[in-house]
């Protein structure tokens, strides 16, 4: 009688995906830049605004700058497709140590009196028997007494903990300082860039495909704020009158 071997694989169930992709919606705008002849130009983005975001990096090689970074180029896109919307969040500062708390420390103990080099002198002499030889049994006594080490101060351990901390100070103040100069030099920039670019953009055409009834529906341009963007415009801010770069 023969057997046969059997094997059963179990198959491994398929991960769903949490959160469903956004559809591709195609759009089609019209614009003209620094008054020459319009252009069409075709997106597929998520809504309106990542359509105008497309539109903005189409742009950015018209801008007169020699190039522009990566944070750059997002905050101007940002920008210009969500005006009313901060486009640059400004940096965590890092903190301080927190404060040490003062000690009244008592008096340090007064030093142990010096040995008088003569009392040693005296007592290497006694160390030798009236044959004239070491006197071992005193000499392994002399070398078994460990030298006395002086007690650690607080007083002066915590002294130094609070300059640490006060060089600790300095040293973040400092990348703090730092961080707050990249972001103003970033956000000026991007505001000036935008002074140059936002009057010399004109979009004529702004239409969304309804790709069920196979028709373009027109989108009223500038697009309208979101309600949760409550903050001031770009126009409303202050922005240094330098030239671009």
């Amino acid at each position: 009688m023969g057997y046969r071997l059997t094997q059963t694989f179990h198959l491994c169930p398929m991960k769903k995906n949490s959160e469903r992709e956004p559809d591709l919606i195609q759009y089609r705008l019209e614009y003209s830049l620094n008054d020459d002849l319009p252009s069409e130009r075709f997106f597929m983005a998520t809504d309106p605004r990542d359509a105008l975001s497309q539109l903005a990096y189409s742009c950015i090689k018209h801008i007169p700058v020699d190039s522009l970074s990566e944070n750059e180029q997002d905050c101007f896109v940002k920008a210009f497709s969500n005006p009313t919307k901060p486009f640059l969040e400004k940096p965590d500062l890092l903190e301080v140590p927190k404060p040490i708390p003062d000690i009244d420390f008592p008096e340090p103990e007064p030093a142990p009196p010096a040995t008088d080099e003569k009392s040693l002198d005296e007592s290497n002499q006694d160390d030798f028997s009236e044959d004239g030889f070491v006197d071992i049994q005193d000499t392994e006594s002399a070398v078994a007494t460990p030298d006395l080490q002086p007690k650690p101060d607080p007083a002066a351990e915590h002294k130094l903990k609070q300059e640490e901390r006060l060089a600790e100070i300095v040293k973040i103040e400092k990348q703090n300082q730092e961080l707050l100069e990249r972001y103003e030099k970033l956000n000026n920039k991007t505001r000036r860039i935008m002074e140059w670019f936002t009057p010399r953009i004109e979009i004529m055409t702004f239409e969304e495909h309804n790709r069920w009834t196979d028709s373009w529906t027109s989108i009223e341009y500038p697009l309208e704020p979101n309600e949760e963007d409550d903050s001031p415009n770009l126009e409303d801010s202050q922005v240094e009158k330098d030239p671009i770069g």
